[in-house]
């Protein structure tokens, strides 16, 4: 079932091409090529050239992991490639650090669970008017189109670092990019892959190029003014591919909404969830109090035994470890608790310091019932 869920991924021709060889050697003497020429031209130290040129590199690999919370039977895989110690992570770790920050002031970013906490505590919710929607970008990161990130990444650069006294130009960095982007290779089992669209889960800089594809295309389509329905988006935030959206109108405008956000991007899939109580960044929103959203850690659901299919008695969990979470959450469950215990602190040691505001106080009282 495993070996069959990746043969079907890469099966896809539009996202990967199965090569004849191992191109190490190849990938290898072109960073070398363009490492030596930014060295010539004093764009990068010598221990900034010695680090982008992998000494020994390790071939990526392919794996997947099953995305148990969709509900599927067999669970969809998650596409992953491995590229600890391959040729092209330098590279993609270097280009990193420069889009970072340009990342940080995307004006619909999230940093993390925290972000999403404070963020909602400061927005005041009318349930008469509004809907709280938690939108869903599908497959993003093999969706993104490699030639329309680069040329997103190249405007950013300019934009940001164009009049800078950096030593390393913006060309240069655009260079890595592109290499480190459009020569993505992979082995599974016994055969070579070539990423041809999209970047792969477990590269460094994934989730900057997805964020930042995503930012053009929220600048220039979902919150520009030419959007028909752009005055009815009271917020849009978003942690990489999940969007928080709080929705100024009925259900059907914002289902309405959907389809035409689903037509105005060819690569892009947008999944709305208009529920009562929706789950957002592992935080489930549980209600309102005093006009405030109340939120608690996420649970999801594993699905229960077929009738007559015999239970087997779980085995001890390990500290920590929540059943009814997927590997992947209880990888990201004590740090998001953690957060969220942290918060409820925070909130504390201001009600003591003499900030009696009521549905601050009203709020934590609730979330404490909930946690």
């Amino acid at each position: 079932m495993y070996r069959d869920e990746c043969n079907r991924l890469l099966g896809n021709t539009r996202h990967y091409k199965r090569l004849s060889r191992d191109p190490t050697i190849d990938v290898q003497e072109e960073i070398t090529f363009l490492v030596s020429k930014g060295k010539e031209n004093n764009w990068i130290t010598d221990h900034e050239a010695s680090y982008l040129i992998q000494t020994n590199p390790k071939i990526p690999y392919f794996y997947i992991l099953p995305k148990v919370h969709k509900g599927k039977i067999p669970p969809p895989g998650r596409p992953i490639v491995s590229g600890i110690g391959s040729a092209l992570e330098p590279l993609s770790k270097f280009v990193d650090f420069f889009l970072q920050p340009i990342v940080k002031r995307i004006p619909t970013y999230l940093k993390d669970t925290t972000h999403v906490l404070l963020l909602l505590e400061s927005i005041a919710f009318d349930k008469s008017k509004e809907l709280l929607i938690t939108l869903d970008v599908e497959s993003l990161y093999t969706n993104i189109t490699q030639e329309a990130t680069l040329e997103v990444i190249s405007n950013l650069l300019d934009v940001h670092m164009g009049g800078s006294q950096t030593q390393t130009p913006p060309g240069f960095i655009l260079d890595l990019a592109h290499l480190a982007l459009t020569r993505n290779y992979f082995k599974f089992e016994d055969s070579f892959f070539l990423q041809t669209q999209g970047t792969s889960m477990g590269s460094t800089f994934a989730p900057s190029l997805a964020c930042l594809y995503v930012d053009h295309i929220e600048r220039h389509t979902i919150l520009h003014e030419d959007n028909p329905y752009r005055d009815q988006i009271k917020l849009w935030k978003r942690y990489i591919d999940d969007v928080l959206l709080i929705w100024t109108g009925s259900k059907e405008e914002a289902q309405a909404f959907a389809i035409w956000l689903n037509g105005a991007n060819p690569f892009l899939t947008f999944t709305m969830n208009i529920g009562s109580t929706p789950n957002y960044c592992r935080l489930r929103m549980v209600g309102l109090s005093m006009g405030s959203i109340v939120l608690t850690l996420c649970r999801n659901s594993i699905g229960t035994p077929a009738r007559g299919q015999k239970k087997e008695k779980p085995k001890r969990p390990l500290p920590g470890y929540d059943r009814t979470l997927s590997r992947e959450d209880n990888a990201r469950g004590p740090e998001i608790g953690a957060e969220l215990q942290g918060y409820k602190e925070r909130k504390r040691e201001g009600l003591q310091r003499g900030n009696n505001s009521l549905p601050l106080r009203t709020a934590l009282q609730a979330s404490d019932l909930n946690a």
